[in-house]
């Protein structure tokens, strides 16, 4: 079977690290920690699912989820934000740009697995050389 693909986006590695420790081997994971190095990862491998920090140089995770949202070929992939900023003000400005769903970081490691599977559910996996 296929791997979901999930983009992970933060200027943080210690957090990425984090992340792909808690979600496991039941994904192949792409790794940015520029708002830049994701919007280019993002056209180039249309991953299944992007989670995406907010609070990055140069470009906002609030911008880079208004780029994924204008190219036809990732205008559809679940974004989750998950960040530091945990004001209801900044969980309306990330709906308003598209995002998906929401975590503040610390996060719970179960809550981010259950999110992702949700966010996921909508993939049908085929094995490979069967696509």
């Amino acid at each position: 079977m296929q791997k979901p693909k999930i983009l992970i986006v933060d200027d943080e590695p210690h957090i990425v690290n984090l992340i792909k420790l808690t979600l496991g081997e039941d994904y192949d994971f792409f790794e940015a920690y520029s708002g830049l190095e994701a919007i280019k990862l993002a056209k180039r491998e249309v991953p299944d699912m992007v989670i995406l920090d907010l609070m990055m140089p140069n470009i906002d995770g609030y911008q880079v989820c208004t780029e994924i949202r204008s190219y036809a070929n990732t205008q559809n992939i679940p974004v989750m934000i998950l960040s530091a900023k945990g004001q209801i003000v900044d969980k309306f400005k990330s709906i308003n740009v598209g995002a998906d769903d929401y975590m503040v970081k610390p996060f719970e490691p179960a809550e981010l697995v259950r999110r992702v599977k949700m966010n996921l559910s909508h993939i049908e996996i085929t094995p490979k050389g069967l696509s």
